[in-house]
Parts: C-alpha cells; structure tokens; sequence
C-alpha cells in the first residue's frame, strides 16, 4: 500500500480524495525505479568500478553502452499498426479522421516503446476543445514517470489513475488529471494544497486510461521492463570489460620499461614520452662506470578482455533474445536471409504474443474515443479487430504461394482484406488496390445499364404496337 497520508484534495469526497492520493503514491513509489530504467535506456548510466583492474585515472570515465535501449527497440520495431476493422470495414464508428488528427499511429508507437522500457504505457483519452481547432477526442500516450495508476483484480481493468502534467523544480507534482470510474478531475496544487479546477464525467463507467502492457503476470498485472535487472548487469559488466580492454591496450601500445643501473642525468628532463618514443636511446656508463640494463615489462594483450565481452554479448542476447548481430558479433562468412529470419523468430514470435495482449486496450481506446465523439457508447466493440504488419518477415513468394493454395480450397477468399493483408500489402494500398478496380470495372458497369435500359425501352415500344395491332383486330 501507497503512503496516503497528508494528500487532501479540496472538491473531492474522502473516499475520492484517499484513491487520488494512492495513485499519487504509486507515482512517487515507482519514480526511482522509472528513472533508474531511464537512465540505462539512455546510456547515461556511470562505471560501476569494482576497483580491482581499472587505474582510479581511468574510473571515471564515460564509457556507454546501448544494450537497453537495443533490447527495447528491437522488440518495438516490429509493431507495425495498420488500424482497426468490423466486418470487414476499415472506419469502425466514424473515428479515422479523429485518430489521424491525434497522430494515433505515432502516439502507439511511442507508448510500445515506453511500455518495453518501463513495463506499461498508458494512453489517456479526454475531451478535445473543438473550438480552439483540437480534434472532438484527444488521445495522448504517458510513459510511466507520468502516471499512477491502481489496479482492480476483480473487474480486471485500472481502477484509478493520476496523470502528472507538470512539476515544480524539485519534481514534486503541482498538476495531475485524476479519472475515476465516473468522473475525472483536473486538479492544481495551490498553498500546499490540492484544489480542484475542473470536472467532467466517464461516459463509459471506467477511466478512459488505458494500459500497454509488456509479460503481464497474476502479481503484476503492469507488467516488467525489458530492461531486466540480468539487462542491467550484463551492460555493467560490458561496461567494465570495454574499459579494461581500453586500458590494456593503452599498456599494450606504450609498454613498461625498465633500466637498471643508469645515471640520474640521462633522464634529467623528466619527459617520459622522449624515452618511449626516441628513434635512439644512448644511455651512458653510471658513476661505477657500469653500463645500464634496459629491458621491458610483458604487456597483456587485449583479446582476452574482447572474449570476455564477447561471452557478455552472447548471455544478454539469449536474456533479451536479439540476434548477435545487434549487437556487432557477425559471423565471417556473410549470413544468410534465412539465417538472419531464424535469429529474429524469438523476437517476432514475442511481437506476435504482445499483439494479443495490447489488442483489447487498443480497442476500449477506440470505444473511449467513439464515446466522445459520438456522446454514446458503441455496441459492438467485441467484434472489432486490430490489424497490425506481421512480424515475422515472410517472402513475397511464399505468400504468393499460400495465397495461390488458400484460393484453391476455398475459393470465395479470392479478393478479401485477409488474403490482400497476407500478401504483405498494408491498409493504404488494400484501399489504393480497390480504389483503383472501382475505377476501372466503372465503364463496364455502365455500359451494362445503358444495355439494359435500351433492351427495357425496346421492349417496352414492341409491346405497345402489338397492343395497337390486337386493339384493331377486335
């Protein structure tokens, strides 16, 4: 349980005022966590020497790593949004124009990304204020740092949520939207106290802020970073080995020497790079008249600390399943595109599962959405689909081929969105593609329905003149 005590928020019940300040709570919880994921996914995380091989000259210095944010990215890469469907329509409840005003696609790829680095997204919906040329809904996507949201296990969706929208200096929120299932606020902190400013209601009985969600677990229906704590170790110890590396090839490159029994005159400058570096070292006999001893120290050569973080690479990939290439370990022989498909199929089968699991937020969006819009609810939301790019790369001939034998079992799939999707063509062209035969089979058509109006107007002056004939015989 979040700490809730001196949170009093002037304008709400205590029953209210208690859920703000429990999702107040989970904001300042989580924060150090969040910016600790942050920072990794930045690469802004600093040596951990462990003050054994590295010289203290060289332990603070700014060696990075962007393991994190690989192990981020790569996974959200492959998310490919290509919008929603009912039966077989691509503008389910009049919403398009609204989600391209709001940039959805953009605003989805942000939240994927956010959601793999801290575990969970949000995608808040509210009001837009058409008069001042903002769309009928604006959807906006939070990372984590943002929101505290509190779970409810027995309706399975997010009970409460507090989205911060500004700090003071000291990162202390001063304003936040708070949703509860029935209303939301807009509250400002004023004189060390909240106050609300503003109020609205939940058309559709539940906060209108949805969850992106990465590996949801019973414990932890928000879910897990991808930047694990085995993901931060490994790029520590990368870290380490880069810098040890680096170190030894400094040694490596300007060897230890040594001279035993020289005079103190033949190094009276104190330029320790004129003995290193002069083509010719003439060293004369010391006060005994012996001549001096030089020899040199053995240097270890850096390969050892490369294969030490060459090992490093091969665990955090197998942690993160991203193919080695991601991470510069190539083979020599140049690899296949079968090869390179085989070493991303854990990452497009993990694309494929996420897809499932961000699939129903994506749609109580959209309903969230429609609800504004429209001023009502839609009914039909259980049927809706959300249509994505596969994310297993799959050849322009073999999904020639199983189209071709898809056809022929069945043979009324001929021209469907499911057989243009599985040929690899994306919502916009399937529409080009139709727009285009609508066009051309056009002429056709109307040549058919001038045919048939002459055949109806021919038929029509024969029956009226054998009308005449028979008339006149009687």
């Amino acid at each position: 349980m979040t700490d809730q005590s001196g949170v009093v928020v002037r304008g709400l019940s205590d029953e209210l005022s208690d859920l703000f300040a429990e999702g107040l709570g989970v904001v300042r919880s989580k924060r150090a966590k969040n910016m600790l994921l942050s920072t990794y996914y930045d690469s802004h995380q600093a040596l951990k020497d462990l003050g054994v091989s590295i010289p203290p000259q060289l332990s603070n210095v700014g060696a990075a790593l962007g393991w994190p944010s690989r192990a981020v990215n790569a996974l959200a890469r492959k998310h490919k949004f290509q919008g929603f469907s009912l039966d077989g329509q691509s503008d389910p409840f009049d919403v398009n124009e609204v989600l391209h005003q709001n940039s959805f696609t953009l605003e989805l790829t942000q939240a994927i990304s956010s959601a793999y680095k801290h575990g969970v997204s949000f995608l808040v919906t509210t009001a837009g204020n058409e008069s001042d040329g903002e769309p009928a809904a604006v959807v906006t996507a939070r990372d984590a740092e943002q929101v505290g949201a509190v779970w409810d296990t027995r309706r399975n969706q997010i009970k409460t949520a507090v989205i911060v929208l500004d700090t003071n200096a000291v990162g202390l929120p001063t304003e936040a939207l708070f949703f509860s299932r029935r209303e939301w606020f807009h509250v400002f902190l004023e004189h060390g106290g909240w106050i609300v400013q503003d109020k609205g209601f939940n058309e559709s009985g539940r906060p209108m802020v949805e969850a992106l969600v990465y590996d949801p677990q019973l414990n932890r229906p928000f879910g897990h970073s991808r930047i694990t704590r085995e993901v931060r170790y490994l790029t520590d110890a990368a870290i380490r080995a880069m810098v040890r590396a680096e170190t030894t090839a400094e040694f490596f490159a300007s060897p230890q020497r040594y001279v035993l029994g020289a005079s103190e005159d033949a190094f009276a400058d104190g330029d320790r790079w004129t003995a290193i570096m002069g083509r010719v070292l003439a060293l004369g006999t010391n006060e005994e008249g012996e001549k001096p001893a030089v020899g040199q120290f053995p240097a270890q050569p850096p390969e050892q600390m490369w294969s030490t973080y060459r090992q490093l690479a091969q665990n955090f990939c197998a942690a993160t399943g991203l193919p080695q290439s991601q991470v510069g370990i190539f083979a020599d022989n140049p690899t296949s595109a079968e090869a390179m498909q085989t070493a991303e199929a854990g990452l497009a089968e993990e694309a494929e599962y996420q897809w499932d699991i961000f699939s129903p937020a994506l749609i109580r969006t959209l309903g969230n959405v429609a609800t504004i819009a429209h001023g009502a609810a839609p009914t039909e939301l259980s049927r809706v689909m959300v249509n994505y790019e596969p994310a297993r790369y799959v050849s322009p001939s073999s999904a020639s081929n199983w189209a071709i034998q898809a056809v022929q079992a069945d043979p009324d799939l001929a021209g469907t969105r499911v057989i243009q999707r599985r040929l690899g063509l994306s919502e916009g062209e399937i529409e080009e593609v139709r727009s285009d035969i609508s066009r051309r089979d056009a002429p056709g058509v109307l040549s058919q329905l001038m045919s048939r109006s002459q055949d109806t107007s021919a038929d029509d002056a024969g029956g009226a003149v054998d009308g005449g004939i028979d008339s006149s015989v009687e």
